[in-house]
């Protein structure tokens, strides 16, 4: 075997890593590998700056420049129909070679009326996994500036893409022993979390109002985290975007990956405490330990 194959490194700022296991890819079948999260960004900083002006550059042409329907741009229930069921996907080759893809859906909402919401691109197993711009629009002559390369014109692979996230287990009997390790984990975890939020976030006694967020949290996440505890327990931190009545909120599901049965050989994943937040600092604080799952979004 050849010595060079072994060698894999971040494609943005040069890390060594013992395997492709331990880069991001936000492109199928890309060399191009990352180390992190930041590094993903850096690296693509340029493209996004570019589209950034280019938009700019578009509604200048068209004098919408303050279009009011921009208010939209990154609402969870808008956003989450746009990269999951796109009307319109197409796709065209940047520089580098890379395929671009822009996302299009149109809306007829109640309070904004009819609109569109685009997105540029590149995707993972047909789904959407770093976005270099986004943007929404009333005006038509805007919108053909998304319409760009070749159309694709079987969406189905997009649509069948559903997120291979671990799902919580069956409804089993819990042996008494994990019960009671459990619920101190789920004390000590209270315990972090009323120190660390803010009095202006969600009251802790209106918890109770969002419950119904959990399962779509659970099984459609936008990002998973693992991370080891003091304990040496491994821990998942689910986070998903929702918006409630006009207001976006993230959902937090921590759980504990426990061994069980005589032999220990069988793994289960328990949450131990759910809670919603509107503080952006409670998502940069739970964005703990390694990213194994999530659509990268800057």
């Amino acid at each position: 075997m050849s010595f060079f194959k072994s060698v894999q490194f971040c494609s943005q700022c040069k890390k060594l890593v013992s395997s492709t296991d331990d880069l991001l890819f936000v492109e199928s079948d890309s060399t191009t590998g990352f180390c992190s999260e930041p590094c993903i960004e850096n690296f693509y900083s340029p493209l996004v700056d570019y589209f950034e002006e280019q938009e700019k550059a578009w509604r200048a042409q068209n004098e919408l420049l303050d279009e009011e329907i921009l208010e939209v741009v990154g609402r969870p229930s808008f956003m989450d129909m746009l990269l999951k069921k796109p009307h319109e996907i197409w796709v065209q080759d940047d520089v580098c070679g890379s395929p671009v893809y822009s996302f299009i859906r149109s809306f007829e909402d109640k309070k904004y009326g009819k609109f569109h919401l685009m997105c540029l691109c590149f995707t993972y197993d047909y789904g959407p996994s770093f976005i270099i711009s986004a943007s929404a629009t009333k005006n038509a002559k805007l919108l053909e500036n998304y319409r760009w390369g070749e159309q694709i014109e079987d969406l189905t692979p997009f649509y069948d893409q559903i997120s291979t996230t671990e799902a919580p287990v069956e409804s089993i009997e819990i042996d008494e022993h994990i019960l009671m390790m459990l619920e101190n984990k789920k004390s000590q975890y209270l315990a972090h979390l009323i120190e660390e939020r803010s009095p202006a976030d969600i009251p802790i006694e209106a918890f109770t109002l969002y419950e119904e967020y959990f399962e779509k949290t659970m099984m459609n996440p936008d990002e998973i985290y693992r991370h080891q505890d003091e304990e040496g327990d491994t821990i998942y931190t689910y986070i998903k975007a929702h918006d409630r009545e006009g207001v976006s909120f993230y959902y937090f599901i921590i759980c504990s990956r426990v061994k069980e049965g005589a032999d220990l050989n069988t793994e289960a994943l328990y949450p131990i405490l759910s809670f919603p937040s509107v503080d952006g600092e409670m998502y940069k604080l739970y964005q703990k330990g390694e990213l194994v799952s999530g659509n990268l979004r800057n």
